[in-house]
């Protein structure tokens, strides 16, 4: 088992941080965190994830609540955030697409309150995770059921996603437990992994201001296929970023119309 993986449950049954673990190595767990502890264990060896066991992982120093009805925040997604708040002006109108635990609108929302987020999600029970982790940090986000774009037509200064962008093949390879407990939809995605970056590029300028720009995380392997796709529909590409572990990872394009 992972050891990072047994430190953040232990951490939540000491009420520690995990940093802190070490100077708790003198600690006796009482018979009730014993059967707790073990409790986590024995999950853990099931393979499911420790922010599902506990019910909540963090987020650009958010706390969420997560379940296997959507995807665990990664820290690679942070960086989507950092940039997209590099866009925005104060009162700007943001969409969101896949919003699953509702991490991104959320961030985004507490950093500059005066934006405007609506944020989608085609499924129901993402969308009720959603809606409770914006109630715990008292963000006003119009959060919408929706195969990608809002049915009521509106106008963005900016779009952002992190979609599905994982191909079948690429699925295959996954570790086991993100295969047996992360909700496939809101990982997997066909045509090498760009159908959906290809059916939001479709769609997105007739929901953009002029100028509005589309915020993406994407798969290391997918910037050209997806600058293909942004200029058959009239994007340029206005940035190209890199995680912290210098791989391809984000997109910035505009719409001059």
């Amino acid at each position: 088992m992972d050891r990072h993986d047994l430190d953040f449950l232990l951490s939540d049954i000491l009420h520690c941080p995990v940093l802190e673990l070490p100077l708790r190595r003198d600690s006796v767990l009482s018979q009730e965190q014993s059967a707790l502890w073990q409790e986590y264990v024995d999950r853990l060896k099931c393979q499911e994830p420790p922010q599902y066991i506990l019910g909540k992982a963090w987020f650009y120093g958010l706390e969420l609540e997560v379940n296997p009805a959507v995807l665990i925040p990664r820290p690679e997604t942070e960086g989507l955030v950092e940039r997209a708040l590099g866009l925005l002006q104060p009162g700007s109108k943001v969409l969101e697409i896949g919003t699953g635990s509702g991490a991104i609108a959320i961030a985004l929302k507490q950093s500059m309150p005066s934006a405007e987020i609506t944020a989608t999600d085609s499924s129901e029970a993402a969308l009720s995770v959603a809606k409770r982790n914006a109630a715990r940090h008292n963000c006003a986000i119009d959060f919408i059921q929706a195969d990608l774009f809002p049915p009521q037509q509106d106008s963005f200064g900016l779009i952002v996603s992190n979609p599905p962008y994982i191909s079948p093949a690429e699925y295959n390879a996954l570790e086991a437990r993100v295969r047996a407990w992360e909700p496939s939809q809101a990982l997997l995605a066909a045509e090498d992994g760009l159908w959906y970056y290809r059916r939001i590029l479709e769609r997105a300028a007739a929901c953009l201001i002029p100028q509005g720009l589309v915020c993406f995380e994407h798969g290391a392997t997918q910037r050209q296929g997806i600058l293909a796709i942004a200029e058959a529909h009239g994007f340029a590409c206005v940035e190209a970023g890199t995680d912290l572990a210098g791989r391809e990872r984000y997109l910035t394009l505009r719409h001059p119309d």
